[in-house]
């Protein structure tokens, strides 16, 4: 499914076509609305109208648009002046829709098949986060934003998107496990990864084989890491944030489910301690 971002982007990208044009486009894919054909005609509120009814269409409906922009795209360009705003918002709009699982090009297609329909992750993290009540929410929602703008900049720098991912993952971990010290024995290094992870698994938040994959996430989206053989810089990044992005909705769903449970059935994995297998320092 095309996440809000995709959703806004595709909206600044059709404001830059003539009413005419607009209104077809729109009309051709079942995509008008009466509020926004009053804007294209007064030219007045017409990137919020673009949204509102993009937002209130089907998946198959947005699809079938970008179907035809992706067939089209340099008829649509010509009709652009200057043509450099035009490269600008079809740029934005590629990434994305990288970023929501999509490469337009010739056609719209998903980078994995088996996710159509469902709503974007990143969607679902950032619902979850604001509604957690974690002290942090708001500044890890703001690192994953930075990490957007990493991956969408003009010029992309994928290093600083994954490095701004990783930020994001440790704050929410860490904030987590500050969390749990009011309730739990023990203490951590808030400065290391490897302490605040092996705290989580010791007072029981995650098992030792959650543990693991969170460390092992952590690790191939810091920096030093090699980018695997056969992968371009970009499909890297999309990746290490795909990855990111899926271990904090992990973490913040065990920390709303545990925290909607009263303190004596509280979620409970991996209490034992085993502090061979810690991964201290990482």
């Amino acid at each position: 499914m095309i996440g809000k971002r995709g959703i806004r982007s595709l909206a600044q990208f059709l404001e830059l076509q003539n009413a005419d044009v607009l209104r077809f486009l729109l009309d051709k894919h079942h995509l008008q609305t009466s509020e926004l054909l009053d804007a294209i005609e007064y030219r007045s509120g017409v990137l919020n109208a673009l949204v509102t009814s993009l937002e209130s269409g089907s998946e198959a409906k947005i699809v079938s648009l970008l179907n035809e922009i992706a067939r089209t795209r340099w008829d649509l360009r010509y009709r652009v002046s200057p043509e450099y705003r035009y490269d600008e918002r079809i740029a934005d709009l590629e990434a994305c829709l990288q970023l929501d699982g999509y490469i337009l090009a010739n056609t719209l297609t998903p980078i994995d098949p088996s996710v159509i329909g469902a709503p974007p992750l990143e969607d679902d993290l950032t619902r979850e986060l604001l509604a957690s009540g974690l002290p942090s929410a708001t500044d890890v929602t703001r690192k994953l934003s930075d990490s957007v703008d990493a991956f969408r900049a003009s010029t992309p720098n994928y290093n600083a998107s994954l490095n701004d991912a990783r930020v994001a993952l440790q704050a929410l971990a860490t904030d987590i496990a500050n969390v749990r010290l009011a309730t739990n024995h023990g203490t951590f290094d808030p400065t290391k990864w490897g302490s605040v992870i092996a705290y989580l698994r010791d007072t029981g938040f995650v098992t030792l084989e959650e543990e693991k994959g969170l460390v092992g996430v952590f690790g191939f989206v810091s920096p030093g890491s090699h980018r695997p053989i056969g992968f371009s810089e970009l499909e890297f990044a999309r990746l290490g944030r795909s990855l990111v992005t899926g271990m904090c909705w992990f973490l913040v769903k065990r920390f709303v489910l545990n925290r909607m449970l009263t303190p004596n059935s509280q979620i409970v994995v991996g209490r034992e301690r085993r502090e061979a297998c810690f991964v201290r320092g990482f």
